[in-house]
């Protein structure tokens, strides 16, 4: 049985971090490697985490943010598969089984699968932007169904909900001076990779709206726009790579930040 490693951020999340462990120590799959990396935490979250004991490994380092905290938890990585799961989200019971399954009847180096966001007053909605059937992607039909939502979505930029082989991420890390997507910067480099990537529909992942999450909602807006600018650099140096570069997704990159940090900020969530 191929083990999957489950690597969890978490910095001052003692409100809400018992659902998101709960979750993960009582996955159905048994070959699980919880690696939870305390970033510096002030308030409880180290004393909740020890009370799972030897089901989890706890690794608490001095804060350096969540991009560190992957990182670490990357290098510390065993499994055959890596799963990040953010410390104020959750999984459904199942959800490692059945990526697994999915995985090994593919063959895929990428499975992604869907979410539903959840907020603060119960509701639980879809996404706005998502795949709306089951589909395995080989590397020439990238340019359509993966590609192109780098270039003006945000359809595959989060690391959760996603089983990556490990194998093909090994030496990969996430750029750690970018306050927000730096995840990103790591997706897209994980995509050009990837010669087959799985879609499922299933939902596996719920996705916590918070006033405060791993992404600070404080972040100013010339913060998010200077991130998501430096994200449309390493997209455009993706585009010779991706077979894509034309003058209309050069100009389709270079618009993104405005219309992505408006997009965030039109949320108002994490």
């Amino acid at each position: 049985m191929k083990k999957v490693s489950i690597i969890v951020p978490a910095y001052n999340c003692a409100a809400y971090i018992t659902k998101c462990m709960d979750s993960l120590v009582g996955q159905t799959y048994p070959a699980l490697e919880i690696l939870v990396v305390n970033d510096g935490s002030t308030d409880q979250t180290l004393s909740i985490l020890e009370q799972y004991g030897d089901r989890i490994t706890v690794v608490t380092k001095k804060n350096g943010g969540v991009a560190e905290a992957r990182n670490t938890g990357l290098r510390r990585a065993t499994g055959d598969f890596i799963l990040f799961v953010d410390s104020d989200d959750y999984l459904d019971l199942d959800c490692v089984e059945t990526v697994v399954r999915r995985q090994e009847e593919s063959q895929a180096d990428i499975v992604r699968f869907s979410y539903r966001l959840v907020y603060a007053d119960g509701r639980v909605e879809p996404p706005i932007d998502y795949f709306k059937e089951d589909a395995l992607v080989a590397k020439p039909d990238f340019q359509k169904h993966i590609y192109p939502y780098f270039l003006s979505a945000i359809r595959f930029n989060s690391v959760w909900a996603t089983l990556y082989k490990r194998e093909m991420i090994a030496d990969l890390s996430f750029v750690n001076n970018m306050k927000t997507a730096e995840d990103a910067v790591f997706s897209l480099e994980a995509y050009t990779r990837a010669q087959t990537a799985l879609l499922v529909t299933d939902v596996f992942y719920y996705y916590v709206q918070t006033s405060s999450g791993l992404t600070s909602r404080s972040l100013s807006l010339l913060d998010k726009y200077k991130c998501n600018f430096r994200l449309s650099g390493y997209i455009l140096k993706k585009l010779d790579a991706w077979g894509m570069n034309t003058l209309p997704n050069r100009c389709k990159t270079c618009i993104r930040p405005v219309a992505l940090t408006f997009h965030k900020l039109r949320r108002g969530i994490k």
